[in-house]
């Protein structure tokens, strides 16, 4: 009987790895000056942002051929890798409302909120990026499942507009889904844009009261 490996769907991400890495060394380098919580959303800020800078990099140098091959790499393990994310994503929300609630009324009060709206930021950008790659492999491996007018061999930039656009909209605008695989993944990152825009919506709203009150 073959033994799983619960880290096999990782092991061709080590642009997680290193940002994984960078997010633990600034959380433990941030928490010799600042409480827990926050130590811990700066160290899952500049992961996160080290992560989208070496995305975008790979993005600019891949042509066809890489996707397709890439696509290949992550085929077994492509949705625990959105599940994880996601989550991690969703539980820097959590963070985010301790991080602001214990902050109140104290003079820490406008670094927290300027914290928490920079992690809201980060998070959703992260969610984006991830279901951007999503799309891009799942289009070139089981055979396209989006239209994009005007361009037959779409790369990873044109899955960025795409997952950006559902991320900021709830749509999916000009472009055109195809197959029940795809609107799955679709509707999934509609949900859960939704719970970040409400989260945005709620953030502002309670800065915006405790700003009046003080």
């Amino acid at each position: 009987m073959a033994i799983i490996n619960p880290l096999q769907p990782f092991r061709h991400h080590p642009s997680l790895y290193i940002g994984l890495a960078f997010s633990i060394a600034i959380g433990l380098a941030a928490s010799r000056a600042v409480p827990p919580v926050s130590a811990v959303l700066i160290g899952w800020c500049a992961g996160i942002i080290l992560y989208i800078a070496l995305v975008l990099i790979h993005f600019g140098r891949a042509n066809l051929d890489s996707i397709r091959a890439r696509a290949r790499e992550l085929e077994s393990g492509k949705w625990i890798i959105l599940l994880v994310t996601s989550t991690a994503a969703l539980a820097s929300l959590a963070a985010i409302v301790m991080e602001v609630g214990d902050a109140k009324g104290t003079a820490h009060a406008a670094g927290s909120a300027a914290l928490g709206a920079t992690t809201v930021f980060c998070s959703w950008s992260f969610v984006h990026v991830i279901f951007a790659q999503h799309y891009a492999h799942s289009y070139w491996l089981e055979g396209k499942g989006i239209d994009f007018p005007g361009c037959k061999q779409p790369d990873y930039w044109e899955f960025l507009y795409f997952a950006f656009t559902i991320g900021m909209t709830a749509q999916v605008s000009d472009v055109t889904t195809q197959g029940p695989a795809i609107r799955r993944a679709v509707l999934a990152h509609s949900l859960l844009s939704f719970v970040f825009n409400t989260a945005i919506l709620a953030l502002g709203v309670n800065l915006g009261a405790g700003l009046l009150g003080n």
